[in-house]
């Protein structure tokens, strides 16, 4: 969902600024690209080792979680091609969505962006075992679609997530938001945007 269907890296981004703030940290870019893809433990756990900080981890989670829904609060700006997208897609196969976000932001951005009826599947990697990128998540979105893995295509920007959908043993289009070279080599097609991808590109008529 982040940085593929809704710009929201930035929003991540910016609750960490405030709750290292908090904590007399600066946040820097360098911090954000250690944990691009991941989900807000994997976000907090990074930032706690990155910086030692004091603050017990649970309670940095918490905190950073609390902003994290607050900052989502604002509008949220669908990515380039992804509604018409996800609208294609949807009378011809089954759709799952697989994000690092927490479920309940996940589900007010689908309602908020109205496709949630286009999607069979809504799972967060906060419900699994392992976050990205351990293929955790897109191997319980692939079971609850009652399809097995190696006939799943996965669309992904960050890097993790990519090793996700590897390590699941599926396709995976990426458009990626950065690390771009290593996330071409891995994926299996990369594009500059969800716009330029077509139902043709995945074997259907269009």
């Amino acid at each position: 969902m982040d940085d593929l269907l809704i710009r929201s890296g930035t929003i991540w981004d910016r609750a960490a600024q405030i709750v290292l703030q908090r904590q007399g940290h600066t946040w820097t870019p360098e911090l954000g690209a250690q944990y691009k893809g991941m989900n807000a433990l994997g976000v907090t756990a990074s930032l706690h080792n990155a910086l030692a900080l004091e603050l017990p981890l649970a309670q940095f989670l918490h905190e950073y979680r609390e902003t994290l829904l607050q900052e989502f609060a604002a509008a949220i700006e669908p990515m380039p091609g992804a509604l018409h997208l996800v609208h294609s897609l949807h009378p011809l196969r089954p759709l799952a969505l697989a994000s690092g976000s927490p479920l309940q932001l996940i589900e007010m951005v689908l309602e908020r962006l109205e496709i949630a009826a286009c999607f069979t599947v809504v799972l967060s990697s906060e419900t699994v075992p392992r976050g990205k990128p351990h293929p955790d998540v897109f191997l319980a979105a692939a079971q609850k679609l009652a399809v097995p893995a190696v006939d799943c295509l996965v669309f992904e920007d960050s890097l993790v997530g990519v090793q996700a959908a590897c390590a699941a043993g599926m396709r995976c289009f990426a458009v990626p938001s950065g690390r771009h070279a290593e996330i071409a080599e891995i994926a299996t097609q990369s594009f500059d945007s969800l716009a330029q991808i077509g139902p043709p590109d995945l074997g259907f008529a269009g």
